[in-house]
């Protein structure tokens, strides 16, 4: 079962990727939301390479090839067979519609599925059939498909080195918060921040509570960083956390009191009855 949730986690992943990648930035081309052909099918995130003969030397991408398909999942939402052969099926398509009758045989296409816990299970059903072998932690490639596959479990990757896409959780400590405020003080260039902006203004506001804190108790932050939260939008943040959990107590209230009308409702009817047997009239 998925949870549903406001946080635009998909937009800030993709954020996340292109600064994992950063370095490489001349070389690939990436593509939000790929539309397959007039279907209502998209892949959340393709990055075409632009040179087949770079090199990119980053755990989660040194087996890219000339077209790479990112499936995420945002936390909570499952990750089972369906979700694994939907993104199989997605590779299948795109292939079947760039290439050529004479290269549709020509792989040249890699497929990364993204969650955040480990997908226990399908890994263990995947493993009956073919080879999965953990690369590093948190990073699990699948051999003998169609396409080079593989699963990035982001609760398992090394925060430090690959602190954008470990930033998408809910469950940030405060040290790496702020490593990665640490980090985004570091970037130059414009697009990179921008990137930037998109994940942390996601991993605030999965994380309000541990950002409020961080600023009413005046944790080290650069001016840049400031900006970068934007303290009218992190106030606004905070005060609507505040009036949803105060909502939420309303109602435990109201759902009290209506179980207590209900107890109450319950014995004026149980009283009524041993009168009527008791053959007293009201």
């Amino acid at each position: 079962m998925e949870i549903q949730d406001n946080i635009q986690w998909h937009p800030a992943f993709c954020s996340a990727v292109e600064l994992e990648l950063r370095e490489y930035k001349n070389y690939l081309t990436y593509e939000r939301e790929h539309n397959l052909g007039k279907m209502p099918l998209k892949i959340d995130l393709l990055v075409i390479k632009k040179k087949p003969d770079i090199v990119i030397r980053n755990d989660i991408a040194d087996f890219f090839l000339g077209n790479n398909i990112f499936e995420y999942k945002s936390p909570g939402d499952d990750l089972n067979a369906g979700t694994f052969y939907k993104a199989l099926s997605y590779a299948c398509l795109y292939k079947a519609e760039a290439a050529g009758d004479e290269d549709i045989f020509d792989a040249d296409t890699t497929i990364s599925i993204v969650r955040e816990e480990k997908p226990v299970k399908l890994l263990l059903q995947l493993d009956k059939t073919y080879t999965v072998t953990m690369k590093k932690k948190g990073i699990y490639r699948i051999n003998g498909m169609i396409f080079p596959m593989q699963i990035l479990v982001t609760k398992e990757l090394d925060r430090k080195a690959h602190i954008w896409v470990t930033s998408l959780t809910r469950a940030l400590s405060r040290k790496d918060a702020q490593g990665l405020l640490d980090t985004c003080a570091g970037l130059v260039s414009d697009e990179d921040k921008k990137n930037a902006d998109s994940v942390v203004n996601v991993a605030s506001e999965a994380n309000i509570e541990l950002f409020r804190k961080m600023i009413q108790e005046g944790d080290r932050m650069c001016e840049e960083l400031k900006e970068m939260l934007a303290p009218e939008i992190m106030e606004f943040k905070i005060r609507l956390a505040e009036q949803n959990a105060q909502l939420a107590d309303n109602a435990a209230k109201l759902a009290d009191n209506a179980a207590k009308l209900a107890d109450n409702a319950a014995e004026i009817a149980k009283l009524k009855k041993m009168l009527a047997e008791a053959g007293i009239k009201e």
